[in-house]
């Protein structure tokens, strides 16, 4: 496994990351001893690294792989927060240190920061990860982002650590410009110092029919310090770590191409409250004329976000 020190933060990281969205009740909603299961595989193949967020619900998972660790604080969690207040960003360190079981957090980040104003908005958020650092409770601080702007932006800051922007081959998902001006952007912070790994190398599912064609770019790009990959089961983990390496292993000729597609429940039915629509980034959730969330798959980078937003639990992966 190949190692790197993210930015200037002296944090040392394996470069595939273990993305925990996949496994949890976003996505695949696996029980948490067989997501644990394959946390804890991660982890003796070399994997130090763990990508997560208080929306995604995994830290039960986190938490029961690294209590099977003789040295669990090897392991790097970076975490993220919606909030926008001081108070929210507050709750969420705490909830993190008590159920991480760490009295002290590797990385936290605000979540999908949009544009420069929408980080404005959340100043009492980011006020309080500095104060954190400050005192001890947080080893670094950054952004999550989907935005080459937002990375330009954040290259310039002194105050950030790190910096988890959205890459891969296609461009999926990218709110401005295309892959060249994300590269740029990227470039930009890595020589201000940012430590950089990226998210949605696989487009949230949306290249799993190119997936070693899109994880073998994404591993290549050398500006990135790592790159977070969702995993679900023992082959996705095998095949990734496979391919990371330049082999073909042999769990690929097995796995699952996935075509998923968003279900809307009919019981509950749709409120048409617009939670789903204000969540997602990538613009892929509209009301229609009927009054109810309407979704279109070709802007989709099956995230899950709008799935948590909707307050009815309307919303599922199929």
């Amino acid at each position: 496994m190949d190692y790197r020190v993210l930015g200037k933060t002296g944090i040392s990281v394996s470069r595939i990351c273990f993305g925990s969205l996949t496994m949890g009740p976003l996505c695949a909603n696996l029980p948490v001893e067989q997501g644990a299961d394959i946390l804890y595989q991660a982890f003796l193949s070399g994997i130090n690294f763990v990508d997560t967020a208080e929306q995604y619900q995994t830290y039960p998972y986190i938490k029961a792989a690294l209590d099977r660790l003789e040295d669990p604080q090897r392991i790097v969690v970076s975490t993220k927060t919606y909030g926008y207040t001081d108070q929210e960003a507050a709750w969420a360190v705490e909830d993190a240190r008590l159920a991480l079981g760490r009295n002290q957090l590797d990385i936290f980040l605000l979540h999908e920061v949009r544009d420069v104003e929408d980080f404005q908005e959340r100043e009492g958020a980011w006020r309080i990860l500095q104060e954190s650092k400050a005192n001890g409770v947080i080893r670094a601080v950054g952004i999550s982002t989907h935005s080459a702007a937002v990375v330009a932006w954040a290259a310039e800051q002194k105050n950030i650590d790190i910096v988890h922007p959205l890459l891969n081959m296609s461009g999926i998902g990218i709110l401005d410009g295309c892959v060249g001006d994300m590269l740029s952007a990227i470039r930009r912070a890595g020589k201000a110092g940012k430590g950089i790994f990226s998210m949605k190398a696989l487009g949230g599912g949306a290249l799993m029919h190119q997936a070693r064609q899109a994880l073998e770019w994404a591993f290549s790009q050398q500006a990135l310090d790592a790159v977070a990959v969702g995993c679900k089961d023992s082959r996705e983990l095998r095949t990734n770590l496979g391919w990371f390496e330049g082999r073909e292993p042999e769990e690929a000729a097995s796995l699952p191409l996935l075509d998923r597609n968003i279900a809307f429940d009919k019981e509950p039915r749709c409120h048409g409250c617009g939670a789903c629509v204000e969540r997602c980034a990538a613009g892929a959730m509209r009301i229609g004329e009927d009054g109810s969330a309407q979704w279109e798959k070709e802007k989709c980078i099956y995230c899950g976000y709008c799935i948590a937003a909707c307050p009815w639990f309307c919303l599922s992966f199929c």
